[in-house]
C-alpha cells in the first residue's frame, strides 16, 4: 500500500492559491494529482465533503484508491487545503512510513480573509452577513493564524519536508516559483518555461446555487482535460461575473490589516526565505 500513499500534499488557507497549484502541478507530465483535488480523508470530523470517504469510517485503502491511477508518476498528490488546520491529518501524515513533503500557501490576510468572504457569498451562498459581523467569526481568525499551525507540521515532519509560498509570489512570479517547487520535489522544472497558466477558482458571483453544488459533486468523475474544456462553458451559463468589491467594506478590511499586522512577521520568523513584499 505504501507505494501508492501520495508522498507530496498541498495545504493552505482557503483562498490562497492552492487550486490553481493543484491543476498546474496536475498538467506536469511526471506528477499525478488526486482526481479529487480536495479528499477531506484525515479530516478531523466527517462532514460533507468526505462523508462518502473518511479515516473515520473507512479503511486507509480507501483513501488509496484516490491514486490508484498513478502508474509511475514520480509525485503523488492531493490538495486538501485544510489539512492545515486539522491534528489527524498532522497525526497520520507525520507518522507514516515514507512521510510525504507538505506545500503550504498563504495570502496576505486581509486579502483572504475578504476573498474568502464573497466567495461564501456570492458563490457557495453559504453566508448572508455584512463583512464587519463575519470578521468576529472565530473561524475567521484561525484561517490567518499561519504561524501557529504550520509551526506544527514543521514541528512534526522531517527536515526539509514543509515549504511555503506566498500566494502574492505565487501568482506574479508563476514561472519562477512553479520551477521552484518542481525543482523541490526532483521533477523537471523546465516544463513550466512555456506553460499556459489560468488562474483558477476565482470568486465569482454564481446564479444557481443548486446548479453550482451540482457540479461539484460531478467534478471528481470528469478527467482534466474535460474539465478544462467544460469551464468556460460553466462560467458563460452560471456566472454573473466575478464577485463584485463593496466600497463600504473598505474600513472594515484596513481594520482588519491592522489587527493582523504581525502575520508577515510571524511567518518571516520560521521562513526566512519568504517573499511578502507585496503583502504592504
Amino acid at each position: 500500500m505504501q507505494e501508492r500513499f501520495p508522498n507530496l500534499i498541498i495545504g493552505g488557507a482557503p483562498k490562497c492559491g492552492t487550486s490553481s497549484l493543484y491543476f498546474w502541478l496536475s498538467a506536469h507530465p511526471e506528477i499525478y494529482g488526486s482526481p479529487k483535488k480536495e479528499t477531506f480523508f484525515f479530516a478531523d470530523k466527517v462532514n460533507r465533503f468526505n462523508a462518502s470517504a473518511n479515516v473515520h469510517e473507512h479503511e486507509l485503502d480507501t483513501y488509496l484508491q484516490f491514486f490508484k491511477d498513478a502508474g509511475d508518476a514520480k509525485i503523488r498528490f492531493e490538495a486538501t487545503a485544510h489539512y492545515l488546520y486539522e491534528e489527524q491529518a498532522l497525526k497520520v501524515f507525520s507518522q507514516a512510513e515514507n512521510p510525504p513533503k507538505m506545500i503550504f500557501l498563504f495570502r496576505e490576510p486581509s486579502k483572504q480573509m475578504y476573498s474568502h468572504y464573497k466567495m461564501e457569498k456570492y458563490r457557495t451562498k453559504r453566508v448572508n452577513m455584512p463583512l464587519e459581523d463575519c470578521t468576529k467569526l472565530p473561524k475567521i481568525d484561525m484561517y490567518v493564524d499561519y504561524a501557529t499551525y504550520v509551526k506544527k507540521w514543521l514541528d512534526a515532519m522531517p527536515e526539509d519536508h514543509v515549504r511555503i509560498w506566498s500566494f502574492e509570489d505565487f501568482m506574479s512570479r508563476k514561472v519562477e516559483v512553479m520551477q521552484e517547487i518542481a525543482e523541490y520535489l526532483g521533477v523537471d522544472p523546465s516544463f513550466y518555461a512555456d506553460f499556459d497558466f489560468e488562474h483558477r477558482n476565482e470568486s465569482v458571483a454564481i446564479r444557481s446555487g443548486a446548479l453550482h453544488q451540482l457540479g461539484l459533486r460531478l467534478q471528481p468523475l470528469i478527467p482534466h482535460f474535460i474539465q478544462k474544456m467544460l469551464l468556460p462553458v460553466y462560467i458563460k451559463l452560471n456566472s454573473g461575473g466575478r464577485a463584485p468589491d463593496n466600497e463600504a467594506d473598505a474600513p472594515v478590511i484596513s481594520a482588519f490589516k491592522s489587527a493582523h499586522a504581525q502575520v508577515g512577521a510571524d511567518l518571516k520568523a520560521l521562513f526566512p526565505e519568504i517573499r511578502l513584499e507585496k503583502w504592504g
